[in-house]
């Protein structure tokens, strides 16, 4: 059960600040309510033979009411933010289901004969031990879905009650050892104005519903719970992953005043979003989305963008996790993008898991290497039949408005032309079935290891677009892991020799007659936008809520002086040569600052 932590009777009242990671953006300021996991006292009680039976149909009727609680939870998620975060609480309804669950917890019983809760507490330890020995973090964090579910039947089997925190009612920061994601879903964006937390991760559920929520939210401060006080004054900055604890006055003055620059900076911006993305001297470009979840459509809207330049239909998998989605969960998700955005294009790329997103259920092995092993394209067409369900579904959905597939991490031609076959087959199958679908769906490439961008002119030969993946494409050219902290000041976008490589697939992509888009974190940086354009990109992919800061950046400068600038910044050694360069360029040529970012 969640409690509130009783106020401590001397407060402190020492200016403290906390680093932790932030994974929702935005800056909060209020009140602490420590939130700590009461530790519920489980003992193991033998029960005589004759009163088995009893037991085991005690805990399967609050298994029972706790499978309801759940579906109760769903229709209520559903209805306030949409499927995909319902599906959260569907896959807890099918933990209660399954026996590999259930069936242990009464084995338990029935073996041991012991109570319910000792029982059910022993399987929860089994689960969560097993989903702490995996190397992947996705499958780690899952652990938390796990205690979510068990603490549910542990309440039900006691009769406890369940308190959670919509009950508080005044404006507050919540700071908790752990949250689950139904915790966290119970969050309004008043009175509770923003979290952090001792332990979670970036693909958590909890900070993926802090996301859609827009609720500033840092991860990962270690004792949390124990060096902060209740009702201590708290800023939880969400962009720079920081909990500032008893701020001066004058502190909240200016994250306060930060706090209205950056609505004032947004509405502004917001103000070109029906304007073209078109330079001084005429020079126009396509800003489109990169999205993982349906209901972020909305912001891909709000905020301008020319259709969705990356659908990462992965999520997709990973919330059906450890279960894949059949033909028909494909199919409506499609669908439903396509004709939501229509008449614009949306691009989706295939199931890219593998490397550090990997899908144990799929691959079924454990890789030394996994970055540079079975993930993207290559994992895809190993496992065909897993494939072939999303390719039919793929397929399928196009004929519903103006979709485009994109295959990640191509090395080579023969891989295209082998994925090609495999849709040229495919496609035969849905005509023999009678089923529709566009036959001149275009077929692209994400273009984010060296060989593909050095053999672009090959490829673009077998492709209809590119679209260049700079996050590994980074990676892969530097021979870094930007997540190691040891070598991650090496993570240059600027380095002489990725610019070399972008510009060769650019170049490639024009002599070919095909669009080259950039989807990677890279092209929603003002600076970077600017050498990009200048390189010749006409298609930037980015979160939506960038979009109008590089159009803003787009609309304030004139192609022909990123031209000089690119070529010059080409003639440079080193990144640092590069940066330096074209950040004095852009304060002569720019005195306006149009790439200051929102603050």
């Amino acid at each position: 059960m969640l409690i509130e932590r009783s106020k401590a009777a001397s407060q402190r009242s020492d200016i403290r600040t906390y680093k932790g990671v932030g994974v929702s953006p935005g800056i909060a300021i209020g009140r602490a309510v420590i939130i700590e996991k009461r530790v519920v006292q489980i003992y193991r009680v033998p029960i005589r033979d004759e009163d088995v039976p009893a037991e085991v149909t005690r805990f399967l009727e609050s298994l029972e009411k706790t499978r309801d609680q759940l579906h109760e939870l769903k229709a209520k998620v559903s209805r306030s933010m949409g499927e995909e975060y319902a599906s959260i609480f569907e896959a807890h309804a099918m933990m209660v289901s399954d026996p590999s669950f259930a069936d242990k917890v009464v084995q338990k019983i029935e073996e041991e004969q012991v109570n319910a809760e000792w029982a059910l507490s022993e399987v929860q330890e089994e689960l969560q031990a097993r989903f702490q020995s995996f190397e992947e973090e996705y499958l780690r964090e899952r652990v938390a879905d796990v205690k979510d579910v068990a603490e549910r039947v542990l309440r039900n089997l006691q009769g406890v009650a369940h308190h959670d925190l919509s009950e508080i009612k005044h404006d507050v920061i919540i700071l908790a050892d752990d949250l689950t994601p139904s915790d966290t879903v119970h969050f309004n964006r008043r009175p509770i104005v923003g979290f952090a937390t001792e332990t979670g991760g970036r693909t958590s559920h909890v900070s993926i519903i802090a996301k859609s929520l827009f609720m500033p939210a840092v991860i990962g401060v270690p004792r949390l719970t124990k060096i902060v006080d209740n009702d201590e004054m708290v800023i939880v900055d969400g962009y720079e992953g920081i909990v500032l604890v008893n701020p001066t006055p004058a502190m909240i003055a200016e994250y306060r005043s930060r706090v209205s620059r950056h609505e004032e900076s947004e509405r502004k911006l917001l103000e070109n979003r029906d304007l073209p993305a078109t330079t001084k001297d005429g020079r126009s470009v396509s800003l489109q989305a990169n999205l993982e979840l349906l209901e972020e459509l909305d912001d891909a809207i709000k905020f301008g963008a020319q259709g969705i330049g990356l659908y990462r239909s992965e999520f997709l998998y990973i919330s059906k996790s450890p279960d894949l989605p059949n033909e028909d969960e494909h199919f409506e998700v499609y669908r439903r993008i396509v004709e939501k955005l229509a008449p614009q294009t949306c691009v989706i790329r295939t199931f890219d898991l593998g490397g550090k997103k990997l899908a144990r259920e799929v691959i079924g092995s454990k890789e030394d290497n996994p970055v540079l092993g079975l993930r993207g394209l290559r994992l895809c067409m190993k496992h065909r039949e897993m494939f072939k369900t999303q390719l039919r579904a793929l397929l399928r959905a196009s004929a519903y408005g103006d979709m485009k597939i994109m295959f990640p991490l191509v090395s080579g031609v023969q891989e295209v032309r082998q994925v090609k076959t495999f849709i040229r087959e495919i496609r035969a199958e849905l005509d023999a079935e009678g089923k529709p679908y566009n036959p001149d769906l275009k077929i692209g490439i994400m273009i984010e290891v060296p060989s593909a961008a050095l053999i672009a002119d090959l490829l673009a030969e077998e492709a209809d677009f590119f679209a260049i993946g700079t996050n590994d494409l980074i990676q892969y050219s530097l021979a870094i892991d930007r997540a190691n902290e040891n070598v991650s000041y090496l993570y240059e976008p600027l380095h002489p020799a990725l610019l070399r490589l972008i510009k060769n697939v650019i170049d490639a992509g024009k002599r070919a007659n095909i669009p080259v888009s950039m989807c990677g974190e890279m092209a929603s940086d003002p600076i970077f936008a600017i050498v990009l354009l200048g390189l010749g990109l006409e298609n930037f992919s980015m979160n939506p809520s960038s979009i109008p800061v590089i159009k803003n950046v787009v609309r304030s400068v004139r192609y022909k002086d990123c031209r000089r600038i690119a070529e010059m910044a080409l003639q440079k050694r080193t990144a640092q040569e590069i940066e330096e360069f074209v950040i004095e360029n852009v304060a002569l040529r720019f005195p306006e600052g149009v790439v200051g970012k929102n603050v």
